[in-house]
């Protein structure tokens, strides 16, 4: 299991949850509009969603229907950064997250 970021943090991109982490594998660019974790290097331990101070980080298993989706988000930002990041925003327009 993985802990997933979700659309609570666009526009956020905090970065409690980045410094918690002992596996270091929590992510974003400049050009992101959110962070991203990377579930080939999450150990589940919890720390992130301990620390995330939106309330945007859940466990793989415990992730609220709405937001599925960024179950794969956070995986393929490690694959194709300029997809997700396209996808994000329209996600972040759709909230009203993103002017």
């Amino acid at each position: 299991m993985t802990y997933v970021i979700t659309e609570a943090c666009i526009g956020v991109k905090g970065e409690a949850c980045m410094e918690v982490c002992p596996e270091a594998c929590i992510f974003s660019g400049p050009e992101d509009d959110m962070s991203f974790i990377d579930p080939a290097r999450c150990t589940d331990c919890g720390a992130c969603m301990a620390a995330c101070v939106v309330g945007a980080i859940y466990p793989e298993t415990g992730l609220p229907a709405a937001s599925r989706e960024f179950l794969h988000i956070n995986a393929y930002w490690y694959r194709h950064k300029t997809g997700v990041r396209q996808r994000v925003r329209e996600i972040g327009r759709e909230t009203g997250l993103l002017p």
